[in-house]
């Protein structure tokens, strides 16, 4: 069993699915500006609605990024706090990945072979991504949920610029909070897809599921993904000996 967070956008999620992908209890996204501050209530909620505990799971796994520095900064923070007090297991897939993986999958119920995710970056920026199903390398049934490989990786975009970014792919799928702000600059070659909104707890433990190589494991290699420098940085102070007044 594996529980999911999700606080990469506006509304923070939690989600327990078991080794197939079958979701077991989801909490109710909640969008506001205190959204990851209510990130273990979500948990609560989901491991209540799911009927077990956090010591039933086996594996913690939480979105990376790129996305809001601080919700990003409780997401992690919070799933490797989990999994340590419990003894599970702790993995991060991308953000990106994961909402192309809710574009491409059953949540979408769509036939296309491109799917492009935009996450609200701020600044008159979208953070974005190119993916496309991965052939299947073993034979037999499908993945239940679609494997995915990039295109083009994390790239971060000026909202003018989205119409020459979205070009070379006609026909490809567009999802995510970026797209819906900036409808008016996407290209009329693409589609958008308004019910995928933003990356979900659920979306995270299906692409964690799909196996993808872009997955960190261990609490070594679980760190967010910002995509760039934060807005605010420390103040540099003046070396110690240039400000300390002398002694008389």
């Amino acid at each position: 069993m594996i529980l999911a967070l999700e606080t990469s956008s506006a509304v923070a999620s939690a989600a327990v699915v078991d080794r197939q992908g079958v979701p077991l209890g989801e909490s109710r996204p909640v969008e506001s500006a205190h959204q990851a501050r209510r990130l273990l209530a979500c948990v609560d909620e989901a491991l209540a609605a799911a009927g077990v505990s956090l010591a039933d799971a086996e594996t913690v796994v939480c979105g990376l990024g790129p996305g809001t520095f601080t919700g990003l900064r409780i997401g992690v923070a919070t799933a490797r706090a989990l999994a340590q007090a419990a003894d599970l297991s702790l993995a991060g897939v991308p953000s990106l990945e994961a909402l192309a993986g809710g574009l491409a999958g059953g949540e979408a119920g769509t036939s296309a072979s491109t799917f492009v995710p935009l996450i609200d970056g701020r600044r008159g920026e979208v953070f974005a991504a190119v993916y496309r199903r991965a052939a299947q390398v073993s034979p037999g049934e499908p993945p239940a949920w679609p494997a995915l490989e990039p295109v083009v990786g994390l790239t971060v975009v000026a909202v003018d610029g989205l119409a020459e970014f979205l070009a070379p792919w006609p026909g490809a799928l567009v999802g995510g909070d970026g797209a819906l702000l900036h409808a008016d600059r996407l290209p009329p070659a693409v589609v958008t897809e308004p019910a995928v909104a933003a990356p979900s707890a659920l979306m995270a433990a299906h692409a964690f599921l799909a196996g993808s190589p872009r997955v960190a494991r261990g609490f070594a290699a679980t760190l967010p993904i910002y995509g760039r420098e934060p807005d605010a940085t420390p103040r540099v102070s003046a070396p110690a000996a240039a400000t300390r007044r002398s002694r008389p």
